[in-house]
C-alpha cells in the first residue's frame, strides 16, 4: 500500500511530464472535432470520406511510430544515463530515418491513390469516393512533413521537454482550424473574396498547418532546445549502431501499431459496407471518443518517458510500482471524464449535424464506450507503453497483433456482418480486443520478464 507522501510524489512526477501532453491532446481533440464539424457542413458524404481517409492516415502514421517511439525510448534512456552526446546522435539518426521512410510512403500514396481507395472502399457511394480521393491526394503531401515533426516531438519528449511539442501542436491545430474555416466555406470581406473549396479546402488547410508545425519544430530543435539540440551536421551522418538500436526498439512497436491501424482499417471497410449513415456515425463517435481518450494517451507517453529514464538510471526496482500507479491513475481520470461525457452527449452529437439515421446509431455506441473505457483501456494501452520503455517490445507486439486479428477483426465481421448487429458489433469487437490485451499485459508486468532489454551498455 502506498503512503500519502508517495502518492503525492508520484502524482507530481507523472503530472509534471504528462500535463502538457494532456493539454496538447485536449486541444488537438477539440479542434479535431470542430474540424469534423466544418467538414460535416459540406454533407454526410464528406464526413464519410473524411473517416475513410483518416483510417488510411492513421495506418501511415502508425508506421512512422518506429522512429517516434524508438527515438523517444533511446533518448530517454540516454538522458537517464546523462549521456547527452549519444542522445543527440540518436536524435539525428531518428530524423534521417523518418525522412527517408516517409518519402517512400508518400510516393506510394501519390502514385496509387484511386487504386488504394477502390481496394479498400470499393462499395462506397460515388460522391463519397470522389471526396475521399481529393482528400487523400492532397494530404499525402503532408505525410513526410508530419513524420519528421512527430519524430522531433518524440526526441524532445524523451529528453523531458513535453511543453514545446504541446505549444507547436496547438499552433498547428489552430492554423488548421482557421484555414479550414476559410477554405471549406469561403470568405467574403468585401475587398477580398475567397471561394469555397469544400473538401479540397479541408485538405489544403491540413497540409499548410502541418508544414507550419514542421518549420517551428525544426527551428526549436536546432536553435532553442536545451537538451537534444541538433545544431551540428555530424548528428545526421549515418551511424548504423544507433540506427539499429532505434529500429530494434521502434520497429516492433511500429509493426504493432501498423497492424493495429490496418485492423481498424479493415473494420472501417466493414462499416463502409453498411451505409453512409453508419460510416458518418462511426466517424462522429470516433472523433468524440478521441477526446475522452486524452488522459490515457498523455499518461501512456508520460509513463514511457519516465520508465525509459528509470532504465537509464538503473532504477529497475521501481518500474513495476511506478507503472501500476500510472495505470490506476489513468483509469481514475477516465472514470471522471466518462461520467461527465454521459450527461452532455446529446448536445455534443447535435454539433455534428448528423442525419436522423446516423443519430440513431450514436447513443448506444457512445454509452457502451463510456462504460468500458475506465475499466480496461489503461491496462490495454498505458501499461504496455511502460513495457516498451524497458525495451520489452516484442511481447506487446505479439499480443497486440494476435488480439487485433483474432478478436477485433474477426469478431467485427462476425458481429456486424454475419450476425447482422451492424455498427455496434464493430465496437463490441473492439472491447473484446481491449480485454484480451489486459489479460496478457498485467501478468507480464508482474512477472518481471521485461528486465534486461534496454539499450546496450
Amino acid at each position: 500500500m502506498m503512503t500519502r507522501p508517495e502518492i503525492k510524489k508520484r502524482s507530481k512526477e507523472l503530472f509534471s511530464i504528462s500535463m502538457p501532453m494532456v493539454v496538447e491532446h485536449l486541444a488537438i481533440s477539440v479542434m479535431g472535432m470542430i474540424s469534423t464539424m466544418l467538414v460535416s457542413s459540406i454533407g454526410e458524404h464528406a464526413t464519410s470520406a473524411l473517416g475513410m481517409v483518416d483510417s488510411i492516415s492513421n495506418l501511415v502514421i502508425a508506421f512512422f511510430a518506429a522512429l517516434t517511439t524508438g527515438g523517444t525510448i533511446v533518448v530517454a534512456q540516454y538522458i537517464g544515463r546523462q549521456d547527452l552526446q549519444s542522445a543527440k546522435r540518436a536524435g539525428g539518426q531518428a530524423i534521417v530515418l523518418s525522412a527517408l521512410f516517409s518519402i517512400a510512403v508518400f510516393l506510394i500514396l501519390i502514385i496509387f491513390p484511386s487504386q488504394i481507395l477502390n481496394v479498400l472502399f470499393g462499395d462506397a457511394e460515388a460522391d463519397v469516393m470522389a471526396a475521399a480521393l481529393t482528400f487523400l491526394i492532397v494530404t499525402s503531401f503532408s505525410f513526410p512533413v508530419l513524420a519528421i515533426t512527430q519524430t522531433i516531438f518524440g526526441l524532445l519528449r524523451g529528453s523531458g521537454d513535453t511543453l514545446t511539442p504541446m505549444v507547436i501542436s496547438i499552433l498547428m491545430n489552430v492554423a488548421n482550424l482557421a484555414l479550414g474555416f476559410i477554405l471549406i466555406g469561403g470568405l467574403n470581406l468585401g475587398f477580398i473574396t475567397i471561394p469555397a473549396f469544400g473538401v479540397m479546402g479541408a485538405a489544403i488547410a491540413l497540409l499548410a498547418a502541418r508544414t507550419l508545425g514542421l518549420a517551428a519544430a525544426i527551428f526549436f530543435i536546432v536553435k532553442k532546445a536545451r537538451g537534444v539540440r541538433l545544431n551540428k551536421i555530424r548528428f545526421f551522418k549515418p551511424d548504423m549502431p544507433i540506427q539499429k538500436t532505434i529500429m530494434r526498439l521502434g520497429v516492433p512497436t511500429s509493426f504493432e501499431s501498423g497492424l493495429f491501424q490496418a485492423g481498424r482499417l479493415i473494420t472501417i471497410v466493414f462499416v463502409a459496407s453498411l451505409s453512409t449513415a453508419a460510416m458518418a456515425a462511426n466517424t462522429i463517435a470516433g472523433s468524440i471518443i478521441n477526446f475522452v481518450n486524452v488522459p490515457g494517451m498523455a499518461l501512456a507517453t508520460g509513463v514511457m518517458i519516465l520508465i525509459g529514464q528509470r532504465v537509464g538510471r538503473g532504477e529497475i526496482h521501481d518500474i513495476k510500482r511506478a507503472t501500476l500507479f500510472a495505470t490506476a491513475l489513468s483509469s481514475l481520470m477516465f472514470f471522471g471524464l466518462c461520467l461527465i461525457m454521459f450527461f452532455v452527449q446529446g448536445p455534443i452529437f447535435g454539433l455534428f449535424n448528423p442525419s436522423d439515421e446516423a443519430l440513431g446509431y450514436l447513443p448506444l455506441i457512445f454509452i457502451s464506450c463510456l462504460i468500458v473505457t475506465p475499466l480496461i483501456w489503461s491496462t490495454s494501452f498505458v501499461l504496455p507503453a511502460a513495457l516498451r520503455a524497458t525495451g520489452d517490445v516484442i511481447y506487446p507486439m505479439v499480443v497486440s497483433i494476435i488480439s487485433m486479428l483474432a478478436l477485433r477483426v474477426a469478431f467485427s465481421y462476425i458481429f456486424a456482418i454475419w450476425m447482422d448487429m451492424g455498427i455496434i458489433g464493430i465496437w463490441l469487437a473492439m472491447y473484446l480486443d481491449w480485454a484480451a490485451r489486459s489479460l496478457f499485459f498485467v501478468p507480464r508486468l508482474l512477472s518481471g520478464k521485461w528486465k534486461g532489454k534496454g539499450i546496450a551498455s
